[in-house]
């Protein structure tokens, strides 16, 4: 399960990260407001991944108690 998770949370940064990356390329801003909304993405994308690996976590530590 958590294999399935860490898969799943691997798509989601890299799939965020190719959409910002797909807005900013045509959006004409600086350099530093490119940097901001880039480590932006990455730190709401990772602090989520973190929340799904965390619960994954419990809920087969759970599994494992129930069995």
């Amino acid at each position: 399960m958590i294999g399935w998770i860490l898969t799943g949370a691997i798509i989601i940064t890299y799939g965020s990260n190719f959409l910002a990356y797909r807005y900013l390329k045509n959006h004409r801003s600086d350099w530093f407001e490119k940097m901001a909304l880039y480590f932006g993405v990455n730190m709401s994308v990772l602090f989520a991944d973190g929340l799904f690996l965390f619960i994954a976590k419990l809920v087969e530590e759970g599994i494992l108690l129930i069995e």
